[in-house]
């Protein structure tokens, strides 16, 4: 499989209709891309440089694929859009746990500092992914290399989680003890440990079917 996700930032000038007659013209062109799995969704409140649409692609093969995003992004070219951030990456396969219902895609797009060794970048990837050992409102995940970045930040990972719901995404998630006492030294300026440059993109949006799988 070969995933490729965009986030959408509208003009601050751009108002409701506009911003819908975008969000539905996107779905049309979506659609006509006849790929077996996407995501065209508003994000919800909360985000942070998350945009206010999020697309996510995925398909069977690269073979090709270059059309395919190079369609997706003429679409999504239009009047009313700031900035696109975007990535492009072959998905490891999705973990999840039996059971949980998930509800809400959250996808966070990070930049780890140019020359951090091997065993660094390693050891944060780690970190991350420990996370769902401890929260139980993640109902799947997985974390990925970016393979080729969109936008004004050269983005070198996309770590995905589905939860069971807006409210512990904002709650257990980000208060959760694993959160801020291990992982958040990764992306702390003030911590020697600090690994991750600029500011991220979490953004996230209601699904009504599963993305990670």
């Amino acid at each position: 499989m070969y995933n490729v996700t965009r986030v959408v930032h509208f003009d601050d000038n751009a108002d409701s209709s506009d911003r819908a007659e975008y969000i539905e013209k996107t779905r049309l062109a979506v659609k006509d891309l006849r790929t077996p799995c996407h995501l065209v969704s508003p994000t919800l409140p909360g985000v942070i440089n998350g945009g206010e649409l999020l697309v996510h692609l995925q398909l069977p093969v690269t073979d090709g694929a270059a059309e395919v995003v190079g369609t997706l992004d003429d679409a999504l070219d239009a009047a009313g859009v700031s900035r696109i951030d975007g990535v492009q990456y072959h998905p490891s396969p999705g973990q999840s746990r039996a059971g949980v219902p998930r509800s809400v895609y959250r996808a966070l797009l990070l930049r780890v500092a140019p020359g951090t060794t091997e065993a660094t970048v390693e050891r944060f990837e780690q970190d991350l992914l420990r996370m769902p050992r401890y929260i139980p409102s993640i109902g799947a995940w997985r974390l990925n290399r970016v393979e080729k970045s969109v936008g004004p930040v050269e983005w070198t990972h996309v770590w995905e989680q589905e939860f069971t719901d807006r409210a512990s995404l904002m709650g257990q998630y980000l208060e959760h003890p694993i959160h801020w006492s291990v992982v958040d030294r990764w992306f702390d300026p003030e911590c020697p440990e600090a690994v991750v440059l600029d500011r991220v993109c979490h953004t996230f949006c209601a699904i009504g079917d599963n993305v990670i799988r």
